[in-house]
C-alpha cells in the first residue's frame, strides 16, 4: 500500500505543471546531480533546463543578457566581472572549495619541470583558475613572466579534458596540461594505464581553502519578484539536495545518483562521492554548509589574483570592505536566507525509489 501511494505521488507531481529555471553550469556538480536525479527540483514545481556553458565569457554574456536566470562557475569570474569591468553580478552562495581541482599532463610528462616552454590549455588566461595554476607552477619555479610557458585558450573543463585525453585539440595542435576538477579528475584516473592523465599537482596541497563555484546571479534579479522568488526555489532545492549529498547516511542513494548523472562505473561514482564530500575542497561550505562564502578561501582568490597582476582597480582599493555582504554589492545572501527559510517550513526529501524523469 504504501508503494502504490508514492507511486501515486510521483505521477501527481509528474503531471503538474512545472516552472522552468535555466541553469548554466560548466559541469554537473554532484549537488546538481542528486537534485536531478533525486527530484528536488520537481518536488520544488521546478524544471531545470540544464545549459553546458562552453567557456566564462559566453557564460557570464548568458547571465547578464538573461538568457540564464542563474549560473554556476567560479568566484574569480565573478571577482573579474564585478571589479575590473564593473559588471552587476551578484554572488548568492558558494556551493565548493574546487574538488578535485590539479593540475594534469598528459602520460608522457610526469615531472612540473617538464612544462617548461610548453603551452598550458585553459578556459581564459585572464579568469576562472589561470591565476591559481600560475601559484601552482611558481612553486616550481616557472613563471609567465618568465615565458616559462605560456597560456593555450581553448574553453571550459569538458573540452579541456577531452583534448587532454586525446593529446590534441580538433584541429591537431598539441596538448600537454591543464587544470581538472571534478569529476574530470576521477574518470581521468579511471582510464586504462597510457592514456589516464597523470596529476602532477593538487591546487589544495599548495593553497587551501579556495572558494571555487559559486551561485552567481545578474544584481537585478534580486528586485525583481518573479526572478527572485524563481531563484529562492532554486536554492531551497539545490540546499535540500546538498544537504543530502553530504550526510553519510544517505551515501548509497547519492552515489546512485552520481552512476545515473555522469554514466559512469559504481566504483567510480564512489571515488566521485569522495570527492564531493572533501571537508577541505568538496562541496561544502564551512562551518554550517549552508551556502556561505567562505571568508577565507575569497580572500586567497583575490590574493592570489592580486600577486599576478590580476585585477585593475586604485592601488588602494579595499576588497576586505568589498567583499562584506549586503545589498548592492558582490555577495548577496537575501535569496540564500529566503530558501534555507522555505527549506525549514517545507523541507524537501527527494526521492531514492522514484522520479519523474531520470536525466543523464
Amino acid at each position: 500500500m504504501h508503494s502504490r501511494s508514492l507511486v501515486l505521488a510521483g505521477l501527481v507531481a509528474c503531471a503538474q505543471a512545472l516552472d522552468t529555471v535555466q541553469y548554466g553550469a560548466f559541469l554537473a556538480t554532484a549537488t546538481y546531480s542528486v537534485a536531478n536525479q533525486l527530484g528536488f527540483f520537481t518536488e520544488n514545481g521546478l524544471n531545470v533546463v540544464y545549459n553546458q556553458v562552453p567557456n566564462s565569457t559566453a557564460a557570464f554574456a548568458s547571465i547578464l543578457n538573461g538568457e540564464y536566470d542563474i549560473l554556476t562557475a567560479t568566484v574569480d569570474n565573478a571577482l573579474n566581472y564585478r571589479f575590473n569591468q564593473n559588471q552587476n553580478v551578484t554572488v548568492i552562495g558558494q556551493l565548493d572549495q574546487g574538488p578535485d581541482l590539479v593540475l594534469a599532463s598528459i602520460p608522457s610528462i610526469t615531472s612540473i619541470d617538464q612544462l617548461k616552454g610548453k603551452p598550458i590549455i585553459v578556459d581564459s588566461p585572464l579568469s576562472g583558475y589561470a591565476y591559481l595554476l600560475q601559484d601552482v607552477l611558481a612553486t616550481h619555479g616557472l613563471t609567465l613572466a618568465n615565458n616559462d610557458y605560456y597560456f593555450m585558450t581553448v574553453g571550459g573543463t569538458p573540452g579541456r579534458f577531452s583534448a587532454l585525453v586525446n593529446e590534441a585539440l580538433p584541429n591537431g595542435t598539441a596538448v600537454y596540461a591543464t587544470i581538472l576538477t571534478y569529476p574530470f579528475a576521477v574518470e581521468g584516473e579511471a582510464l586504462s594505464p597510457g592514456q589516464a592523465p597523470n596529476i602532477l599537482a593538487r591546487i589544495s596541497d599548495v593553497v587551501a581553502p579556495v572558494t571555487s563555484s559559486a551561485f552567481t546571479i545578474r544584481q537585478s534579479s534580486l528586485s525583481n519578484k518573479a526572478e527572485n522568488a524563481l531563484l529562492t526555489r532554486f536554492m531551497a532545492s539545490m540546499y535540500a539536495a546538498n544537504k543530502f549529498l553530504l550526510n553519510p547516511k544517505y551515501k548509497p542513494c547519492a552515489i546512485q545518483a552520481l552512476v545515473k548523472q555522469l554514466g559512469v562505473s559504481q566504483a567510480v561514482a564512489a571515488q566521485e562521492y569522495a570527492s564531493a564530500t572533501n571537508l577541505l575542497s568538496g562541496e561544502v561550505s564551512p562551518p554550517h554548509n549552508d551556502f556561505t562564502v567562505n571568508p577565507t578561501g575569497i580572500l586567497n582568490d583575490v590574493d592570489i589574483r592580486k600577486q599576478f597582476g590580476g585585477f585593475s582597480v586604485p592601488a588602494a582599493f579595499n576588497f576586505v570592505a568589498a567583499l562584506v555582504p549586503g545589498v548592492g554589492k558582490l555577495i548577496d545572501y537575501s535569496v540564500r536566507n529566503a530558501a534555507i527559510a522555505q527549506y525549514n517550513r517545507h523541507p524537501l526529501t527527494g526521492n531514492c525509489t522514484m522520479s519523474c524523469k531520470l536525466r543523464v
